[in-house]
């Protein structure tokens, strides 16, 4: 399978039913890309494996708390897979409609209607340090990610932004599954953002074959 090819597979089951697994072979998936590029851009295509490894290392945690079959119900219950319904390519192409959609209401109300789910687990204090460690680092992700696409916003509208955004992830009443729900939706919202570099390389391989 062309790399190109196995890439496309890989994210698209990381937008529909991530697992460790998935994301680990994504990360080999990246490297892969990463050695057709310049080393001028190494440090672009860095952002998405560390995307990718915290993401991993999240599933991870999770996944070592709940059986197989919780993790399967789960992610079934929030619909993990309604951002993979899209297009990879018009995802990595059209990065900018995710921060509107993130920072201007879309998203954020779009996640608020997962408050609705009232699927409640014993396994809510275990995982409730490794939400917290996930929010953290998701705080300074999304604030990279802002600051990327709208460098003009003032700081303090900027945290106002993200604090809002992760508000329900940090509130003790929000069920665990909202809170593995919408942190999930954030990191791929990251992810793809990070991916502006791939998109030039699938378009040269695609040019190739015609």
């Amino acid at each position: 399978m062309k790399a190109e090819v196995r890439f496309e597979t890989t994210l698209s089951q990381a937008l529909a039913f991530p697992t460790p697994d998935v994301l680990w072979s994504l990360r080999a998936d990246l490297l892969t890309l990463v050695d057709r590029l310049p080393p001028s851009r190494w440090e672009e295509a860095d952002w998405a494996l560390e995307i990718a490894r915290q993401f991993h290392d999240y599933l991870a945690e999770l996944h070592s708390k709940m059986t197989a079959h919780e993790y399967s119900q789960l992610a079934s219950r929030m619909d993990m897979g309604s951002v993979g319904m899209l297009a990879i390519q018009d995802l990595i192409t059209e990065r900018g409609h995710l921060l509107e959609s993130l920072f201007l209401g879309g998203l954020s109300e779009g996640l608020m209607v997962l408050a609705t789910l009232q699927y409640v687990k014993a396994w809510e204090t275990e995982t409730a340090l490794v939400h917290r460690q996930t929010i953290w680092w998701l705080f300074e992700g999304l604030w990279r990610l802002s600051r990327e696409f709208r460098p003009k916003m003032a700081a303090d509208e900027r945290r106002k932004l993200i604090d809002a955004l992760l508000a329900p992830a940090r509130s003790e009443e929000t069920t665990p599954t909202v809170k593995v729900a919408l942190l999930v939706r954030l990191f791929q919202v990251l992810l793809i953002s990070s991916l502006g570099w791939v998109a030039p390389l699938l378009a040269a391989s695609e040019g190739a074959e015609r």
